[in-house]
């Protein structure tokens, strides 16, 4: 316990995958929403050309949302270089 309250050592490592998952609930709430919003807004009569609205909701939606799981597993795994990098440092300084 001594060790998690001085910072020693990390609890992210342990959580990445539900950091990882969240992440990517998170992006297909967005997707869905702007997917089902497009569709949505063809069908309001104030919104000219409707139709190609919906499209270019739903293509840009599933394109958006392929480049941002690309973005946030690239995230995630740089955090994890990040504490790898101090575990190494830290079998460093240990082994001096």
């Amino acid at each position: 316990m001594g060790a998690f309250f001085s910072f020693r050592k990390f609890i992210f490592p342990s959580l990445v995958k539900v950091v990882y998952w969240l992440g990517l609930i998170g992006i297909a709430v967005g997707v869905l929403f702007v997917v089902v919003g497009g569709i949505y807004a063809s069908n309001n009569p104030y919104v000219t050309n409707g139709g190609a609205y919906a499209v270019g909701a739903v293509i840009g939606g599933l394109i958006g949302g392929a480049i941002l799981v690309v973005v946030w597993r690239v995230i995630v795994e740089l955090w994890l270089v990040l504490f790898s990098i101090h575990d190494v440092l830290v079998e460093i300084r240990e082994s001096r």
